[in-house]
């Protein structure tokens, strides 16, 4: 008896400590630095997956006449070098090697380059180049390679997404917008009158061998006006991005995920148009 009661003793201690260090997680603030920089000879493999969805709906006197629907995945999978990085440790060229690159649509996967395939990538203010054995690529290829693989690293995630001072775990703050509307660029951006942004600290996840911290952020535009020609539209706009990083600031990103929804309705007479147009990027960076 005296056993069991001592063994019950034990279990509530074991308990009390365990919520005592959970409590101590929750409360304890973090200095976040979001923007991780990538070091020359870094190798990972990426993972990485593209989506687009336009949707499009006619209406004549309110009722429906005809609709469309475009759906396009690519999905990649290869084992990155990185070759320069740029003073921000940003990536500036990386090399890859192909374990898996395919086009999905509704009705049809294409394997659009084979395993193996080498892939050498730069990465400038301009764009992307791309070479596959050391060839110039088609410009199919070159549009389905640059959904897919980025530059990634460097400190501008940081002007974005940093907060001011150290946060605890459910923190949220406000984005900065003058540095989301450069992303966006001048012409969806000038047409936003009001935008705004919120960054959460989500989670921190303390299973594998670095814990890591996820951050959510969402940035949105009530109804605003886009011209088409002479035809006047209103739309909408919704952006999220989720990033996971070591809660140790020397150690980059371990995975990202971003995507948009902007809805666009046009009217001229008795017939309406409504379209969405989503598209998301998800990369898992495995070291």
């Amino acid at each position: 008896m005296q056993n069991q009661r001592c063994s019950k003793f034990l279990l509530v201690i074991a308990l009390l400590i365990g919520c005592v260090g959970a409590s101590a997680q929750l409360l304890k603030p973090y200095d976040l630095k979001l923007g991780r920089k990538i070091k020359e000879y870094d190798q990972y493999l990426l993972n990485a997956r593209a989506v687009t969805r336009n949707e499009t709906k006619v209406y004549i006197e309110d009722v429906q006449r005809g609709d469309s629907v475009d759906y396009r995945e690519v999905v990649l999978s290869a084992q990155c070098n990185v070759v320069s990085v740029t003073v921000n440790g940003q990536e500036k060229e990386k090399n890859l090697v192909i374990r898996d690159f395919r086009k999905l649509t509704l009705t049809d996967t294409i394997d659009v380059l084979p395993t193996g395939t080498k892939v050498r990538c730069w990465f400038s203010d301009s764009g992307s180049v791309f070479t596959v054995n050391n060839a110039p690529v088609s410009d199919d290829v070159q549009a389905l390679l640059s959904e897919v693989v980025k530059s990634e690293g460097g400190t501008e995630t940081s002007k974005l997404m940093d907060p001011a001072k150290a946060v605890a775990l459910g923190a949220t703050w406000k984005m900065n917008i003058p540095a989301f509307r450069k992303v966006l660029g001048p012409v969806l951006s000038g047409a936003m009158k009001k935008l705004t942004g919120t960054v959460t600290f989500a989670s921190i996840d303390s299973s594998g061998s670095l814990p890591t911290a996820t951050i959510t952020a969402r940035a949105e535009a009530p109804t605003f006006t886009l011209r088409f020609g002479e035809m006047p539209s209103k739309s909408t706009f919704v952006a999220d991005i989720s990033l996971t990083v070591p809660l140790d600031n020397r150690y980059p990103a371990e995975a990202l995920s971003t995507s948009s929804r902007q809805t666009v309705s046009m009217s001229q007479g008795n017939a309406r148009m409504d379209m969405i147009v989503a598209s998301s990027r998800s990369a898992q960076f495995l070291r």
